[in-house]
């Protein structure tokens, strides 16, 4: 694995092997984010789709739960529709 400069915890930690979601967004979770954050985000993710109830086939909840996960990260310049 590389070392990536976490944009959520600051630091500089190991990072993911492969980009975890396709796209502009799965991109921006490898090159920002420490496999560290990334197990965090993953719990609260199951939060967010418990709590509100999101269908993640569904492109306005994908899109909902993109842009809350770009928040938790921290992500620079993100792009919530991969497009």
């Amino acid at each position: 694995m590389t070392k990536v400069s976490c944009s959520r915890c600051g630091s500089t930690a190991e990072g993911l092997e492969r980009a975890p979601l396709p796209g502009s967004p799965g991109q921006q979770v490898l090159e920002q984010t420490c496999a560290s954050c990334w197990d965090e985000w993953k719990g609260v993710q199951v939060k967010l789709i418990n709590e509100y109830r999101l269908d993640v086939v569904d492109p306005d909840h994908y899109d909902r739960l993109i842009v809350e996960m770009a928040a938790f990260l921290n992500l620079r310049e993100s792009d919530p529709a991969g497009a």
